[in-house]
Order: C-alpha cells, then structure tokens, then sequence
C-alpha cells in the first residue's frame, strides 16, 4: 500500500511547518526531547510528519474517493488538547463532520522492530473513542532514489526542488518517493494482543536467530566454543541471559522446535551467547514473535539481546513484535492491515 508523493504535498508540509515555527504561542522545546529547536529542527520533523500523514488520507481515498479526510493543520496553544485524532474531520456529500473512529497515524522506520503506542497515549485515546473505533497506521517513506541516507534528506531534497539551486544538487530528486503503509492495527487488536513493557524496562531484539559468521563455525571447529548438547526431533529450546547487566527475557515465552541441532555456548567476562548448528532444517514457534525456519547446515545465533545504545524505556508502553503481525494474521488474531484500512475508509 503506496503513495507517491507529488510536489504538493511537500509545498502542504512545509507551509504548515513555517507557520507553526512562526506562532508565538508554541513553544520551541520538541515534544518528545524537550530540547529546544528552531527553524531547521521543525522543517525537519513536520516534512516528514506531515508528508506522512498526506500520503495515508490518500490511501484512504483510494478505497473510498467519496469521502475527504481532513488532517490536523491548526496550530494550537500547548496542553490545551489532551488528545486529537490525525484525521480530524470528514467531508461527505458536501457536508463537514467529525469523524466516528480515531485515527492515529505514525511516522515509522522501516526498521521498527516493536508497533504500538506509549500506555499513556493509549489510555487518553480510550477515554475519547471506544476501542472497536481506535486505529494505529504505521507508514514510513521509501525513496527509490540512488542517493546515501544523507542524500535522501527530505527538506534538502524539498529545498532542489523549490529553489533550483546548484547548493543543493546532491540532493536525490523529488520524484520517485513513495509513503508505505507497514501496518493498520485496531484499538481491539493491540488491547488483545499488546505486551505491556513498563518504564525503566528493556527493549529487546526481535530477530532472534540470526546467521553466525564464518569465524564462529572455525571456533566451534577448534572447540572454543562447547558444544552444550543435542537438540532433536521437538522440545522447547531454553532461555538464557546473553549479559548479565540485563534480565533474561522472560516475557517472550516457549521457543517451540522442530527439527535437529547442536547447541553450542560461547562464554567471556562481559557475555554469553549460544549457537544452534541445524543438522536438519528446524523451525521455530513462538507466540510472541512469530516463526523461524533455519536451514540446515547454517548456523544461528540465538541473540537474546536488548536494542540500541540506551535500552531502558522512558515511558510505559503496549507493543506487538512487527515481526509477528504476518502469523497473527495468520491464526485470525489479526486482520489484514488492507482490511483495516478498507474498514476505515468506508466508516470513518
């Protein structure tokens, strides 16, 4: 599910940031960091945002062109609005409403390991729309431009375009940048399915097994790494904590398998990590991340590792593995994000 942006819809962006910059009422602290942030700083969030947000409603209209969805270009003063959906309004047969289902529409990376929203946000939609009528849209943008990540800049990219100036020639063009839609997930669905991590929490890896390099199966060849035994047929393969300066990851739960491996463990003063060497292939369940088929002959990681350099959590938060959406779907715990976004489009 794509859109392809159109020079509109950055000319749209880039006003509503210059207008915001230039309200004396708002504040110059970032929401989310609380630094303080000038002109640049706001560019570059709300062409994102913004462009964002453009490109869902224009999903939405592809399933239903009867119907404008109108986002939220008003400028307001700070903490008068607890909570305001993305798509503020609704314009049918001529006529303007309130629209019956909140939606909140996030700017994503295509990375994004977890989706969902912070406890807190999710408790404030609750209280202003039944759950049945909460819907989270994650959307990142995709620019099929030969260019580096610096290149791909979109306000640099946005300012070749408007002024034509050779300063910003190493910018990629304007065309051939697409918004993708990654999931559409209701209120219900996160409710039933959602793990809650808590502040001061982890926030842990998804992809789990990952392939070990050419120096690990010379280690375990040369028995620097044990072998810890043999695994067969089906069983639950154990836990274990890779750091100890981090909790063992009790929350994911079973990792169901199927198949024949050795299982080997690497041990030093800061680490621990183990290896699976499939001798057949072998396939993983979990309910929490979903499925892993491993090859045989390949050799695993089982990377029990936290994400990123700070992975403590600021916030409370309820959060899917995006990993796990497909096989959610898959067992009717889901639906399909196009059948959400169908739903949406036809009863907002």
């Amino acid at each position: 599910m794509r859109y392809k942006l159109i020079t509109k819809d950055f000319d749209t962006a880039f006003e509503f940031a210059l207008k915001y910059h230039l309200e004396p009422k708002k504040s110059k602290s970032s929401r989310t960091s609380g630094a303080s942030r000038g002109l640049g700083g706001v560019l570059d969030s709300f062409i994102l945002g913004k462009t964002v947000e453009l490109g869902v409603a224009s999903v939405l209209s592809s399933f239903n062109n009867k119907k404008i969805y109108q986002l939220d270009f008003d400028i307001k003063e700070n903490n008068k609005v607890l909570f305001e959906p993305d798509i503020v309004g609704i314009i049918e047969n001529g006529k303007s409403r309130k629209p019956s289902h909140s939606v909140e529409i996030k700017n994503i990376s295509k990375s994004d390991r977890w989706l969902g929203l912070t406890a807190e946000q999710f408790e404030t939609i609750k209280k202003a729309s039944k759950l049945e009528n909460i819907f989270i849209i994650g959307a990142y943008i995709e620019n099929n431009n030969q260019g580096n990540e610096k290149q791909k800049d979109l306000l640099g990219i946005y300012l070749k375009n408007k002024f034509k100036d050779k300063s910003f020639k190493d910018f990629t063009s304007i065309d051939n940048i697409n918004i993708v839609i990654d999931y559409a997930i209701s209120g219900v669905e996160l409710s039933k399915n959602g793990i809650l991590f808590k502040k001061d929490f982890f926030m842990f890896e998804t992809e789990v097994f990952q392939i070990a390099g050419v120096r690990t199966e010379s280690d375990i060849f040369n028995q620097k790494i044990k072998q810890i035994g043999i695994f067969s047929k089906s069983g639950i393969l154990p836990k274990y904590k890779m750091d100890d300066n981090y909790p063992e990851p009790i929350f994911m739960g079973d990792f169901i398998f199927n198949g024949d491996f050795k299982l080997y463990e690497k041990i030093n003063s800061k680490s621990k990590k183990r290896y699976l060497k499939c001798i057949s292939d072998v396939y993983v369940k979990n309910n929490i991340l979903g499925d892993f088929s491993l090859n045989k002959g390949e050799i695993y990681l089982f990377n029990l590792c936290t994400l990123g350099r700070k992975p403590t959590l600021d916030r409370n938060n309820i959060w899917i593995a995006k990993r796990n959406v497909l096989f959610l779907q898959k067992r009717d715990l889901l639906k399909k994000s196009e059948d959400n976004l169908i739903k949406i489009a036809k009863e907002i």
